[in-house]
């Protein structure tokens, strides 16, 4: 074992506020991958209180949550604005799930409210929907050379992409972000924003490893190639997904 790992520092952002649908499985399987690759790493939770600097770290999360947790989070992340968005603009990978992704975005406005104005990271309008968006989502990632990223979402809102932004997915299965337009997600940088809200990272190896080797390759400015992991049980579950009808 070297005596010098490569290391990682990890920012979740608020998870008091912004935890559910297994958001925290995510970042254990992303600290299991790197792990098993002799990589260190640190998490770091950010709470009401502390302020972020871009510089840091080296990977962001944030979670979803219930409509009623928007607001609060906001206001928060409003206060790191600055610092995120730097970080972001910079190419350091993050993952935004369910509200995170609402919260990254331009604005988003929930049933029979004012319209809230977001981070701005993706050029994206959130609006509540008339239906509840449910169940299972298959999709191709063209920055994973076309292969399938599944999960399952669970979101009310209505999401739509605008010119500065790109999707995370293009859907094969399910709705995404509006179930019209057969795009689901975002992406910009290495941001990627999602409404699949199962453990994705454990159920798509390849997705994980990405952040995991774009993390590295930003920290220390080179590629630095991930040796390969016997993914049987993750396979597994991902095409279990990919056979439900």
């Amino acid at each position: 074992m070297s005596k010098n790992p490569l290391k990682l520092k990890i920012a979740y952002l608020y998870p008091d506020i912004l935890q559910s649908f297994c958001d925290k499985s995510n970042i254990d399987v992303f600290i299991q991958r790197a792990k098993e690759r002799n990589i260190e790493v640190s998490l770091h939770e950010i709470y009401a209180t502390d302020r972020v600097q871009a510089s840091k770290y080296d990977f962001y999360y944030i979670g979803g949550s219930n409509n009623k947790a928007l607001d609060y989070a906001l206001g928060f992340l409003k206060k790191n604005e600055e610092e995120i968005k730097v970080a972001a603009y910079s190419n350091v990978p993050m993952l935004a799930i369910n509200c995170g992704y609402q919260l990254f975005g331009n604005s988003y406005q929930l049933h029979n409210q004012t319209k809230k104005e977001g981070l701005k990271i993706f050029d994206i309008e959130t609006i509540a929907a008339k239906r509840l968006y449910y169940g299972p989502l298959v999709g191709t990632c063209h920055f994973l050379k076309n292969r399938t990223v599944v999960g399952f979402e669970n979101h009310g809102m209505t999401t739509i992409l605008k010119s500065g932004v790109s999707p995370f997915l293009i859907v094969q299965k399910g709705n995404g972000n509006n179930g019209k337009d057969k795009t689901e997600g975002a992406r910009f940088n290495n941001v990627v924003g999602t409404y699949l809200t199962s453990p994705l990272l454990a159920q798509n190896p390849h997705l994980c490893d990405f952040f995991i080797a774009v993390a590295l390759r930003i920290k220390y400015k080179c590629k630095i190639p991930l040796a390969p992991l016997c993914d049987d049980i993750e396979w597994y579950s991902h095409n279990f997904i990919l056979e439900i009808k």
